[in-house]
């Protein structure tokens, strides 16, 4: 692979990465659809999340409690990169995440989490592998 062949490879690595954040908060979080798991998360997938530790069993429990909830907000997802980093098979993203939470057409309230994560190239496409989630306040 040329040189410029190698840097449109990473770029596109690059993009396809945020899509996979944007598309796991969009179907995961904002969707509560626990069967697109695997479509955003390796099988061994972790994420701290403010102290504890879940993974993808831990978030399928969180969604069937959120499923639960006959009232829960709609959830709108707005990602801010702070870095993106190629590091070969893998992708390193530091971001700030806005959730807008809406009731009805309202807007509820706002959420706000430092969050990173790493994505890792795998024979299915690219993965999220580890996510690291701060709440920063709303």
């Amino acid at each position: 692979m040329s040189k410029i062949e190698n840097k449109q490879k990473i770029e596109t690595d690059k993009e396809a990465a945020k899509l996979l954040i944007q598309g796991a908060f969009d179907d995961l979080w904002g969707g509560v659809d626990s069967t697109k798991i695997l479509k955003y998360h390796t099988e061994d997938f972790i994420i701290l999340e403010n102290g504890e530790v879940w993974d993808n069993e831990r978030i399928k429990q969180f969604m069937r409690e959120q499923l639960g909830n006959p009232d829960r907000p709609k959830r709108i997802n707005i990602m801010d990169y702070i870095s993106v980093e190629h590091y070969g098979e893998s992708i390193q993203l530091a971001y700030q995440n806005t959730g807008e939470f809406y009731n009805q057409d309202s807007l509820a309230f706002i959420g706000k989490w430092l969050e990173s994560a790493v994505a890792v190239e795998t024979k299915d496409g690219w993965r999220l592998k580890l996510m690291h989630s701060t709440w920063n306040g709303k």
